[in-house]
């Protein structure tokens, strides 16, 4: 505490006025990066990837999407849907268990193989040669990559030139998987 003089005329008397003052406090340089610390992980934290730039290198052979229209005029596919309690295959939508027993099962994989190999086939052998065997994965949101990397493999292995992944386009789905999360 200071102490401050201060010289005041009325009446052409001079008095002297001793007031009380406050010292400022410094600011402490602790308490500053504490505050610029949770500024900083919260701007890292919601940092926008939408900013990234994705550029298409010439060494890399990147996979190809196609449209409905584009797959049914080109090639004659074969759908595998998996849900969380079943596999569903082909266009007459045959029951092939669970994908539990996808994996545990080797019977059910054999029979899942020799349905696929039987269809491949039968693509191959009623069709011009420019036609091509795909295999279209459908697969629940939820189902694990083991179960998906089963039926891709069990697709090449049979004969299916391209495999692709049926999915829905969504313009939104980095907010909503953001918000998802949190």
């Amino acid at each position: 505490m200071q102490l401050q003089d201060k010289v005041s005329s009325s009446d052409k008397k001079k008095k002297r006025v001793r007031r009380k003052v406050e010292d400022v406090k410094a600011l402490s340089i602790t308490s500053l990066l504490d505050v610029l610390t949770i500024i900083l992980v919260f701007l890292i934290k919601n940092v926008s990837t939408e900013s990234v730039k994705i550029s298409s290198e010439k060494d890399i052979r990147y996979p190809t999407t196609i449209t409905n229209d584009l797959l049914r005029e080109k090639a004659e596919a074969t759908p595998v849907k998996i849900f969380t309690d079943r596999i569903i295959l082909g266009n007459e939508s045959l029951n092939f268990g669970s994908p539990n027993e996808l994996l545990e099962n080797p019977e059910k994989r054999k029979a899942i193989f020799k349905f696929l190999e039987m269809e491949a086939t039968a693509i191959y052998n009623s069709n011009p040669s420019d036609v091509e065997a795909c295999l279209i994965v459908q697969a629940d949101n939820f189902i694990q990559c083991e179960y998906v990397s089963e039926i891709v493999k069990i697709g090449t292995s049979v004969g299916y030139t391209h495999i692709y992944f049926a999915t829905l386009e969504d313009p939104d789905w980095l907010k909503k998987e953001i918000a998802s999360t949190q």
